[in-house]
This record gives structure tokens, sequence and C-alpha cells, in this order.
């Protein structure tokens, strides 16, 4: 048993509250063991397998990413951590608001940290409990595991086979030898971060046919663009070393607007057809080719063009979708792929805020909106003048802090 605090940066994750006491501390007393090995058994699956929406994460999910699933009767702190590829995302748990009794857990916010941070704590707080523990039942169980994860992430081929697995949604050597081995043999023609892109769009058995399935959409489409455009967006110089995709995108984004001459106001249809070098009603009627898909994409098939697969009909949510192919074209500059998915990545994060940040800048939403009292009736006003969907104008609010966060989804999707 141990006194065992939880925290990021200068954010407390731990801090717990109690009633019968009326203290407060910043630990909670847990079996250090019992965490240690959760923490080890789920390795794989807590470093690259990425949130499933609150309505749709199985009870699978919840086990290996919500630290109230671990074992020894403890009050574990409400704390959900997953991955959105190169970092580490630590949440409030789905199921935080039933948590009750006299001892409760304060609120925090979503946050991340660097994968590799994150790596080098964990595997010295299981370096330490093994330490501890060595002659116990419970450390030797602990160390012979956490020798096997150490081995597999050592082992080039081994990690790229374990982290496919966590993508898709499996514990190590619980995916069907079949269906990883046929999405590796997609990487020739998307890269192994379009097969990490496209198994996390589509988690499950079905992922390869699903993937076909997109590849065929993308070359059957008649939506062939120029995207050379992106190599030109230089944004980031400035940033920190620690900006979110949102804060990349935001920045991004104004620099493409300052690139195309216009950096305030809505571009109207022709402009930004413009961008692509195309026709606003040519883009406007090409058909949807991946429309009964889970998801579309873009394949580069020249230097300067790219095919692209659509799923969507309205204007509006054509505009948003082409924005993102383009926000992936900025993010990943020599990829010859890209996935537009649903999926919590920070590419697909960093699509859908470049997005919002192109044809809604949050600087033009501030002179249309008091932002004090946004009402539904401004806010259906400024996304008819910017051609989108009113969400659009709502998120910019919501992640400006003017209106709160619904859920924990909505909070991920900024950080």
């Amino acid at each position: 048993m141990a006194d065992i605090s939880l925290r990021l940066g200068e954010q407390l994750l731990s801090r717990i509250a109690d009633t019968e006491k009326g203290s407060v501390r910043d630990s909670f007393r847990a079996s250090a063991t019992s965490l240690a090995l959760w923490l080890a058994d789920n390795w794989w699956r807590l470093r690259w397998e990425t949130l499933r929406s609150s309505h749709s994460a199985s009870s699978d999910w919840r086990i290996r990413h919500e630290l109230n699933s671990a074992s020894g009767g403890a009050l574990w702190p409400p704390v959900m951590i997953y991955s959105s590829s190169d970092r580490i995302v630590f949440a409030p748990s789905f199921g935080k608001n039933t948590v009750g009794g006299p001892q409760q857990y304060f609120d925090f916010r979503v946050a991340t940290v660097d994968a590799d941070e994150y790596e080098s704590e964990v595997d010295g707080f299981i370096s330490a409990v093994i330490g501890h523990c060595a002659r116990d039942m419970d450390g030797r169980a602990l160390a012979e595991i956490f020798r096997q994860v150490r081995a597999e992430r050592i082992d080039p081929e081994l990690a790229g086979w374990r982290r496919l697995e966590a993508c898709l949604g499996f514990d190590p050597d619980q995916a069907p030898d079949s269906v990883i081995d046929a999405l590796v043999a997609f990487e020739d023609t998307v890269g192994e971060e379009g097969v990490d892109e496209a198994a996390n769009a589509y988690p499950g058995t079905q992922s390869p046919n699903i993937l076909r399935d997109v590849i065929e959409a993308t070359r059957a489409s008649s939506v062939e663009l120029d995207l050379n455009i992106s190599h030109d967006v230089d944004f980031d110089s400035n940033l920190p070393s620690a900006a979110s995709p949102w804060m990349l995108a935001e920045a991004a984004a104004e620099n493409l607007r300052e690139k195309i001459g216009i950096r305030r106001g809505p571009l109207k249809r022709q402009e930004f057809a413009d961008i692509f070098r195309a026709r606003w009603d040519d883009l406007k009627a090409a058909t949807a080719t991946a429309r009964n898909l889970p998801y579309c994409a873009r394949l580069s098939v020249k230097d300067d063009s790219s095919l692209l697969s659509l799923k969507t009909f309205s204007a509006h949510d054509r505009r948003f979708e082409l924005a993102r192919f383009l926000g992936d074209a900025v993010w990943c500059e020599s990829g010859t792929f890209g996935v537009i998915s649903h999926a919590k990545t920070d590419r697909q994060k960093f699509q859908r805020a470049f997005a919002h940040n192109l044809l809604c800048p949050f600087n033009d939403i501030r002179q249309h909106i008091d932002l004090i009292n946004p009402t539904d009736e401004d806010i259906d006003a400024t996304a008819r003048k910017f051609h989108v969907h009113s969400t659009v104008v709502r998120n910019q609010l919501i992640y400006k802090g003017y209106l709160p966060f619904e859920n924990t989804r909505e909070e991920a999707e900024t950080v």
C-alpha cells in the first residue's frame, strides 16, 4: 500500500476531499502493485488506442483505459488515459459523475503529456514498484509482464504489430493474424501512418476491408485537386513545442488566408474553390464515391494533384470536408495518403480545427457575436454569413471558452 498522487505538470488529478474528516489531500491510498500491474497489462492500448465516444465506448475499452477499473478495491481517481498518437491524454472518466460517498475527487481539465515523457514516467513507476516488491508473488508477476513489454518495445517489427493491434482495439495476441497481415499489405499504397489512421478510423476485424473499399472509392473519384498550396503554409515557428493541434491549425489557417490575400471575412464559394484551382460548380456537383463508407481519403496520383473521395452532399458540408483535406495536406506535407474520419488522433483533430478556422475565423466571429451573451439567433446568422453550419460557430465559441463544454469528448477535441 502507498500514498499515490497523479500529476500532469502543475495540475493535480488525484486531489480528493474527505467530507467526514473535513480535509483535502493530494493523494489516495491504494496498492502501488495493483496500479503498476494495470499500467503494464494495458501498456500497448494505453499508449496507442484512441478515445472512443461515450456512446460507443465498450466495457472492454473502459476497462483498459479507465483507472478505476484497476483491482485492489481502492477509490481510484476517475481518470481515463488514452492515446492521441504522439501524446497521451488524461481526461475525466465517462462515469465520473456516479462517484459518491464521503470522499470525492476534485474535477480536473483534460490535459496531455508527450508520449515519450509518459513512457519514461510509467517505466520509472513500475521499476520502483518492482524494486520494492521483488520477492512477492505479485512483484514477480509484474516483473515478468514488464520484461515482456520492454522486449516488445525494442523490437521494431513486434512493436509495430503491437501498435496496430492496439489501434484496432485488441489486446496483445488477440487480433487475428489475417487482419494484421491484410492491413500491413496496404503499407505500400498508404504508408505506415496511413494504416494506423485507417485502423483508428474503423477499429475491429473489418478494418482491412473498409480500407480496401475506401482506396477503391478514392481511385474511382472524379475529384482530382491541386493541394500544392499546403506546401507554402508556414505557421509553427512562433508556437510553443507543446502546442495543441487546435493551436497549430488556427495558426496554419490564418497563414493560408494571408497567402491568398483574404485575411478576414467569409470565403465566397469561388474564392474557396480557387485555393484548389478548381470551379466551385464542379466541386459541388462531384459524386460522393465514399458516401456509404465510414470515412473518406485522399490519394496522391501526381506530384501536383490528389484524388479525393467525398462523403458529403450539401454545400456547407462539402466546403468543410474539402477544407479538412487541405488541412491534412498541411499536417502531412510529404504523405501520399490521408484519411478523413471521426477518429481522435492529433492528425484528425488538426484537420477539423483547420477547417473551422479557415472557413470561420474566431476574430471574425467576435465582430458579429456578443461574446458575453452569444445567442442562438446570432450564431445562426453568423453561420449563414460564413457559409458553414451553426455547429462550426458554436464549436469556435466553446473552444475559446465562451460557451461550456457539453461533455469530455468536446473538451478532448481542443487539447
